[in-house]
């Protein structure tokens, strides 16, 4: 730093990395190359590169879920960030924190309007492309000014985390190189919500209140406490309350299921027997962090009155209907905690729920989705992070109940088919400096009993899904991640199948021979590490092999299932939305895992697909 100076592009990597960012995600590119060398003057700031620009958006995404601080990637000009650009809008849309830099042309190509390469006409407007994500971020900077350019940098990564959402930071070549004072560094970002003192305590008075009044709470909690860090805030509640509470799809994990007090998942009439029954007791509901999507209500099943629920959102509480503007969700939670009186107010015992039904299929030989859930609910350990990907996977993954401390990383609002498999990398980047953070400030080997202590990553996703961006199981292993793959073989889309046209070859996929992936990208022992199963018998021994219970690189398993068989929750929710759907799914052949699909009585859909 000669005479207390520093380039503009090491700025900006600092800055990034002293929010808490540890990896850099991206594709090199010509108008970006030059500033991603200031990467590796950063201490602790490291680059992982990506097969394409939409993978690198998906792996910032998983990363930022589960280490709760922006994920970042890099693209170059034009065909780079428009490669980026659908993962961005997942991003946006389930309040994911994302940092998108990208290398832009220098200011006189564009004062000049050249016809420089990735540009569009003879007279090019090289900010096209920023028009085009202007919709799907939170907040910009259109770097341009040496001067201003440091506190542009800071204000998008304050925008970020206060906002919880994607930012840019757009930056010409040639303004990265120059130089800005260092000092500048020795200011930490606010990246702290501004509390309204008033607004909080008249929102925490009107909650006070309201549970008071109640016979008999609940709570529900959703995904947009983890995006918004208040996760252990909605711990600390719910045990402090010591009511039943329940988690929605998008919410799973959030709060710890192995709490004495959590009832399950309840989507609305599509939940497990006995879920749904339990929560319709309740005369006041609490929810924390709500998303009522379509995929995260089961067709908007999940029916909450207004005069009996009580909705703490990220930046305002709704009691009853009226509304409390002005808060924040994670130190709102902290303060209603501190608030509530001890011992609890409620006395109210879990509800007992029924046994597991028995599937009609149980019987099978061959690998069945009803059998597939339970095994992998008692394969999953504490401090493991799961990944699912849309469909199947992802309504699977609802009949599993997490031990403590799991993580689940799934896009079921924006749900883009492919995200999950490049969404895992960036997760277990995020999982293992959890871990070296925690055992570092602990003192803790990582070690007990001689073994390693550590949680693991694991994806499940369906081979259509995979297609999409199988490139990144070579970023995994390149990267030494040690990442265990399910692939649901079942030959193409099976939830757009049970949608529409069961046997039409729009829903077929290329096949894949799987035990080909592993070498391809040169695995250092892909034979010891690839694994295939199409009976129960034979995944019952590859979920005992030492190579998944401790992994020692990626391994991939591929179970291959019957393409009309699918996983209850799925075909119910489907079969939810009318009496025709129903009979669709009967007609067409798919697996009815418990009869009836599921439902009591007649459909009740209200929404009107076709």
């Amino acid at each position: 730093m000669a005479d207390g100076k520093i380039s503009l592009g090491r700025y900006m990597w600092e800055r990034i990395h002293q929010i808490g960012v540890e990896t850099i995600f991206g594709v090199p590119g010509d108008f970006n190359l030059q500033f991603l060398d200031a990467i590796w003057e950063v201490e602790g700031l490291k680059w992982v590169g990506n097969q394409n620009e939409l993978n690198a958006a998906y792996a910032a995404d998983g990363y930022a879920r589960i280490k709760n601080t922006p994920g970042c990637l890099v693209t170059t000009h034009g065909v780079g960030e428009l490669s980026a650009l659908n993962g961005i809008a997942g991003s946006m849309s389930e309040n994911v924190k994302i940092i998108h830099i990208v290398g832009q042309t220098t200011r006189a190509m564009q004062k000049g309007h050249m016809m420089i390469h990735h540009s569009i006409g003879k007279q090019p407007d090289h900010q096209i492309y920023n028009k085009a994500s202007a919709g799907l971020r939170v907040a910009a900077a259109e770097l341009w000014d040496i001067d201003a350019a440091p506190g542009e940098i800071d204000r998008v990564l304050r925008e970020c985390m206060i906002k919880s959402g994607p930012v840019y930071i757009f930056l010409p070549l040639d303004l990265s190189a120059e130089q800005v004072d260092a000092r500048l560094l020795n200011m930490p970002i606010d990246i702290e919500p501004h509390v309204d003192e008033k607004a909080q305590e008249d929102a925490v008075k009107a909650i006070l209140e309201a549970i008071a009044e109640s016979k008999h709470p609940t709570v529900l909690v959703d995904g947009l406490v983890q995006r918004f860090d208040a996760a252990r805030e909605a711990g600390q509640l719910v045990r402090k309350l010591g009511v039943p509470f329940f988690s929605a799809t998008m919410g799973k994990g959030v709060v710890d299921e192995a709490d004495e007090m959590f009832v399950g998942v309840w989507n609305g009439e599509v939940s497990s027997p006995g879920v749904k029954e339990a929560a319709k007791e309740a005369d006041l509901v609490v929810t924390l962090g709500y998303i009522q999507c379509d995929t995260n209500s089961a067709g908007f099943s999940r029916k909450l009155e207004e005069g009996k629920t009580l909705h703490i959102n990220p930046h305002d509480v709704v009691v009853k209907g009226k509304s409390y503007p002005d808060t924040s969700i994670k130190p709102l939670l902290a303060a209603l905690v501190l608030s509530l009186p001890s011992p609890p107010q409620h006395s109210i015992s879990k509800p007992q729920l029924p046994p597991p039904r028995t599937p009609l299929d149980a019987e099978a030989k061959h690998l069945t989705q009803s059998w597939l859930w339970p095994q992998l609910e008692a394969f999953i350990r504490p401090g493991d992070v799961v990944v699912s990907e849309t469909g199947t996977s992802n309504f699977g993954i609802c009949d599993v109940t997490f031990p403590a401390n799991v993580r689940l990383v799934t896009q079921i609002y924006y749900g883009s088919i492919g995200f999950a498999t490049a969404a895992t990398l960036g997760a277990d980047i995020a999982r293992r400096e959890v871990e070296s953070s925690e055992r570092s400030v602990s003192g803790d080997s990582g070690k007990e009993g001689g073994e390693v202590k550590e949680g693991r990553t694991i994806l499940i996703t369906g081979d259509g899904s995979m297609a999409l961006t199988i490139q990144e199981i070579g970023t995994m292993i390149k990267a030494d991640s040690k990442v265990i793959v399910f692939v649901l073989n079942n030959e193409g889309y099976t939830v757009e199948r049970l949608i529409w046209g069961a046997r039409q070859p729009y829903n077929d996929i290329v096949p894949h021979n799987y035990s080909h992936l592993l070498p391809l990208y040169q695995h250092p022992s892909p034979s010891n590490s690839f694994h295939s199963a199409n009976t129960k018998s034979g995944l019952t021994d590859i979920l005992q092999k030492p190579g998944l219970k401790h992994p020692q690189n990626v391994q991939l398993v591929e179970l291959v299932l019957d393409k009309m068989d699918t996983s209850w929750k799925l075909g119910t929710q489907l079969a939810w939305r009318s009496e025709a759907h129903r009979e669709y799914l009967t007609s067409e052949g798919f697996v009815d895992t418990y009869g009836g699909w599921g439902l009591e009585g007649e459909a009740g859909g209200s929404v009107k697909w076709s």
